[in-house]
């Protein structure tokens, strides 16, 4: 190893150990409550595996006929280009 490794790994190196508060001591996921059904769910979920439904209303997909109306709107503007040209 040369010299300039050897100073990179002291100052790396924490005498006192890591700090408490950053150890974690379990293995298990955080979890959290579904506010739908009450059940514990892991924070990182965006629907209940047990009800089935979403979480937080910003991960809910879009519905079917939103999509609808964004391809309607889409297929008439695409139209009225065309007549355009």
């Amino acid at each position: 190893m040369s010299e300039f490794d050897e100073d990179k790994c002291d100052d790396e190196i924490d005498p006192e150990g890591p700090d408490e508060s950053e150890m974690d001591y379990s293995d298990e996921p955080d979890l959290e409550i579904c506010p739908n059904c009450r059940k514990l769910i892991t924070d990182e979920a965006h629907q209940c595996p047990h009800c089935g439904e979403y979480v937080a209303p910003g991960t809910m997909p879009l519905p079917k006929w939103a999509w609808v109306a964004i391809g309607l709107v889409g297929a008439l503007i695409l139209a009225l280009l065309v007549t355009r040209a």
